[in-house]
């Protein structure tokens, strides 16, 4: 059994840099992680071109190892509204909204070509 929620919980290690990434790729991204209780992490959004409209996710930030704790599960059992997306990385939410990933810039003079 994974142990509920902190009433004030502090973000994963990756959230700064999710978000931050996210924010970098012209998301919209509100962090409501700070209310607690067994609410998402974050509101996402953005444009979708797959779908070609805007449109909003919910975002779970979790680390390699995280796990969703069994109020979330519950939350997420009851839950009708924006799509969920379980993250680990910024690349996990922009592959929903059908963004690749962002490629590494290489030198010409690179010997790793």
């Amino acid at each position: 059994m994974t142990p509920p929620r902190p009433r004030h919980p502090k973000p994963d290690t990756n959230q700064a840099e999710i978000v931050a990434k996210l924010r970098e790729q012209g998301m919209c991204v509100h962090d409501v992680s700070s209310l607690g209780g067994d609410i998402l992490d974050l509101f996402v959004g953005g444009y979708n071109l797959k779908t070609r409209r805007d449109e909003w996710v919910q975002v779970e930030i979790k680390t390699e190892k995280g796990a969703l704790t069994d109020g979330q599960q519950k939350y997420l059992a009851k839950w009708i509204g924006l799509p969920v997306v379980i993250a680990r990385n910024a690349e996990d939410v922009l592959q929903y909204f059908g963004h690749k990933s962002p490629k590494r810039r290489v030198k010409q003079d690179d010997p790793h070509i």
